[in-house]
């Protein structure tokens, strides 16, 4: 049957409409008593909203009448007799406050800094020793290639190395010397078979010890040490060099470097140019200290090559990119810390790759020239103890 409201067809015997949900064999009462119900909610929803009360104008006129009942006359008045009685004081407090903000300005550490700049001196105590960590970390590999294209790989290897190293001062009668020695070197390498870490023994040549020469008022003179991969590689690190005179904020200049490498069983002599700048002041801990940054050019050089190589490999090529930090307290004369790391690819020609030994190599053994590659990623990190 067709609904007699939405005339919606529903199937024969339904009790209610599908569509609208009418109820169908309502009596005629009933039927009379739904339209009445549905014209009444028709004119009902027709008839208008009502207007919005504003229930803040209530709120607003009693703000309105507290305010008109202050006297603000009176208070203006009191006011007056107020600032009369005490403006001495006022102004007194007033002066302080300027006063010690000027005073903290011009003895700024940061404004002495910039306009007459801070001496870069080194003082090592007499009675005590002066403690240093020196740490190393190390990643390289090594592979062959032979006209542009690999031939082998041959080593991945991490290394993490950590040394305690001791200042003991010696005043003369017009410089004053500093010997260095090691008190301890742990190593850590991580290579295809695993970590293993042993102590480096203190007669180890790599740990020979070192002699500084200061001037009176603390500058460096000398330095004195064997070029090794460990404390030799340290020292132009724990003792970098600076400008006689004071050293103002943007001030540059440049330092001679040169240290040893040691990758795997090739050594490499690395010398060059560091290029210093002194940038602003830092707190480190309770004190102030001059942050210097730099970077190096540096140029590679063979020293030494594997046994198996002998003078098939006799010179190496290649580039570093490098950045140092350097934290120094001028005011106690001591190092603070300093974190230089550098990274690059190295070149070492060979004339004959069937040197290679079976032990290093993968895949069969080819005849010929070629190069040894050396990529490497290097870090020191020195602090004071």
């Amino acid at each position: 049957m067709d609904c007699p409201v939405c005339k919606c067809p529903n199937p024969a015997g339904a009790t209610h409409c599908n569509m609208c949900y009418e109820v169908f064999n309502r009596s005629a009462a009933q039927t009379y008593l739904q339209l009445i119900r549905r014209k009444r909610r028709k004119s009902e929803s027709a008839d208008p909203e009502p207007e919005a009360v504003i229930k803040s104008q209530r709120v607003v006129a009693e703000t309105r009448n507290f305010l008109s009942e202050i006297d603000w006359g009176g208070i203006a008045r009191q006011g007056v007799l107020v600032a009369r009685r005490y403006w001495r004081w006022a102004a007194a407090g007033a002066g302080l406050i300027v006063t010690w903000m000027f005073i903290s300005f011009l003895f700024s550490a940061s404004l002495w800094y910039h306009l007459l700049g801070k001496k870069l001196l080194y003082a090592y105590p007499e009675k005590e020793t002066t403690q240093y960590l020196v740490g190393m970390k190390q990643h390289i590999k090594i592979w062959s290639e032979r006209q542009g294209r690999l031939d082998t790989p041959m080593e991945d290897v991490k290394s993490d190395e950590m040394g305690n190293v001791m200042f003991a001062s010696t005043a003369g009668k017009v410089t004053r010397t500093v010997h260095l020695h090691v008190r301890e070197w742990i190593q850590v390498l991580t290579d295809a078979a695993g970590s293993t870490s042993h102590t480096i023994a203190k007669d180890h040549p790599s740990l020979a010890g070192a002699r500084l020469l200061l001037s009176k008022k603390g500058n460096i003179l000398e330095r004195h040490y064997v070029l090794a991969p460990r404390l030799g590689k340290s020292i132009p690190f724990l003792t970098p060099r600076f400008p006689k005179g004071s050293v103002r904020h943007g001030k540059t200049w440049d330092e001679d470097i040169e240290w040893l490498d040691a990758y795997d069983d090739w050594l490499i002599n690395w010398s060059g140019t560091l290029h210093w700048t002194a940038g602003e002041l830092e707190d480190c801990g309770t004190d102030t200290c001059v942050k210097l940054t730099y970077t190096a050019d540096l140029k590679p050089r063979l020293r030494k090559s594997p046994e198996w190589a002998g003078q098939a490999a006799t010179s190496a090529q290649g580039e570093a990119s490098s950045e140092g930090q350097v934290l120094f307290d001028a005011s106690h004369r001591r190092l603070v810390g300093n974190l230089f790391s550098y990274d690059g690819l190295l070149r070492i020609p060979i004339s004959k790759l069937e040197r290679i030994p079976w032990e290093l190599r993968v895949g069969r053994r080819v005849k010929g020239p070629g190069e040894i590659m050396i990529r490497f990623e290097n870090k020191i990190d020195v602090r004071k103890n």
